[in-house]
């Protein structure tokens, strides 16, 4: 089970009551490896050279421990450019987006601010690891706070739906958002965070 962890002061000030994931996201997060792993077959089985190389560039890295990877570090405009892995094609490339991460009352918000399908919702330390908790929904549409969300829903009603991933940092300007089993299209979905270092 995922259970909050205390934080250091050098992490600002974050929600004093941490959000717990909703049951099926809580057991999507548990099963990232497997994900990947399924993922990664299809690829080999089924995908192209090129779908190898991309699916490889994205999942390269090691991730910093999170106690590490500051609020302020954090905090700023990225390009995000997402890439769906396994499901309906072995491998998905988008352009690159724009996603943006700040502190709004207290609270790390995360939102991908272009492309025709978004993404909202809050970052928050989990079990030793940065947690993204939010809602995907169409542009043009608005989205549903991730605690508004129903235990069990029907992910055919709406393109509203809950998102749940893991935030990795992997370097100064680098990072990637990892979003296991997600409910459309694919088995693992990557968005790759890249910016210019600060100076």
């Amino acid at each position: 089970m995922i259970r909050p962890l205390v934080l250091s002061l050098a992490l600002l000030a974050l929600p004093a009551a941490a959000q717990e994931p909703r049951p099926d996201d809580r057991a999507r997060l548990d099963q990232l490896d497997t994900a990947i792993g399924r993922a990664l077959r299809q690829v080999l089985a089924k995908g192209s050279e090129a779908d190898l190389a991309a699916a490889t560039a994205v999942l390269r890295g090691a991730a910093l421990p999170a106690e590490q990877v500051t609020v302020e570090a954090l905090a700023g405009d990225w390009q995000c450019r997402m890439t769906k892995i396994g499901g309906i094609l072995p491998l998905v490339e988008y352009p690159p987006f724009r996603c943006r991460i700040e502190l709004r009352d207290g609270v790390l918000h995360f939102d991908k601010l272009t492309g025709s399908q978004r993404s909202s919702g809050t970052l928050q330390i989990l079990d030793g690891a940065w947690i993204y908790l939010g809602s995907t929904f169409v542009q043009g549409e608005a989205p549903l706070p991730y605690r508004d969300f129903p235990a069990h829903l029907d992910t055919t009603a709406s393109e509203t739906l809950p998102d749940a991933g893991l935030l990795e940092i992997t370097g100064p300007g680098r990072g990637r958002l990892l979003l296991p089993l997600p409910y459309r299209e694919s088995l693992l979905n990557v968005l790759t965070l890249t910016r210019q270092p600060r100076s």
